[in-house]
């Protein structure tokens, strides 16, 4: 990892609600300059301090998963609770760039407290409604959001969402930019146009487009 890149990590926190499979997410605050206002999964870089003990990269920032969800949403996860299930490169044209590990952690009925600076609101919703707002300009999300909310919304319950992620191989997702139909269309690995970024080329598809401030994610294996 070259040092123009920060490690980060974040937790996707699922709960059975009384209809779906709800998720929780946090708003950062709008004064923010990086995400300002947009609806995130709680995480955050990984410090110093989360490093002290670890034997590797992925440990430290299992630690910081734990601080960041505590810090940011007042609850306590152990190390046992998270399941790795995505890990994202922020592309090398975004000005700051994060090496993000994603995990999935059980959640309860416990009550949420926002830190009230880093985020100032939070909402437990099924992934596709959260998705329908974000369609509708509501809910301002990004790219790993949405593509996480999308596999997420194929899942009707806690142990379906694990199954799902505990099955497959975990994808290390380092989105390649272009355009399409004067959209900016994000590349991701396993699409027919990801090796020379040419969104063209026929074939399976893993990308995400941006239409009108909306991020729309397509994924087909053929």
């Amino acid at each position: 990892m070259t040092t123009d890149i920060r490690a980060a990590a974040t937790v996707v926190i699922v709960r059975d609600g009384d209809k779906s499979l709800e998720i929780l997410l946090l708003r950062r605050h709008t004064q923010l300059k990086v995400g300002g206002g947009h609806w995130v999964f709680p995480g955050g870089t990984v410090d110093p301090e989360d490093a002290i003990g670890a034997e590797t990269d992925e440990q430290a920032a299992r630690a910081a998963a734990i601080r960041e969800t505590q810090e940011e949403a007042g609850l306590k996860l152990s190390a046992d609770n998270l399941l790795f299930l995505s890990h994202w490169t922020t592309p090398p044209s975004i000005g700051r760039r994060f090496a993000t590990w994603f995990y999935l952690a059980e959640g309860d009925r416990r009550e949420i407290v926002v830190d009230g600076e880093e985020m100032d609101d939070y909402r437990w919703g099924a992934p596709e409604e959260f998705l329908q707002q974000h369609r509708c300009g509501e809910l301002a999300l990004m790219p790993p959001t949405v593509v996480t909310l999308t596999e997420l919304a194929a899942c009707v319950s806690q142990v379906d969402a694990q199954r799902f992620y505990s099955d497959r191989d975990v994808p290390y997702f380092e989105p390649r930019i272009s355009s399409h139909n004067d959209c900016v269309c994000m590349l991701y690995g396993g699409d027919a146009g990801y090796s020379n970024c040419d969104p063209n080329v026929g074939g399976p598809r893993n990308r995400c487009y941006l239409e009108n401030g909306v991020w729309r994610y397509e994924y087909s294996t053929t």
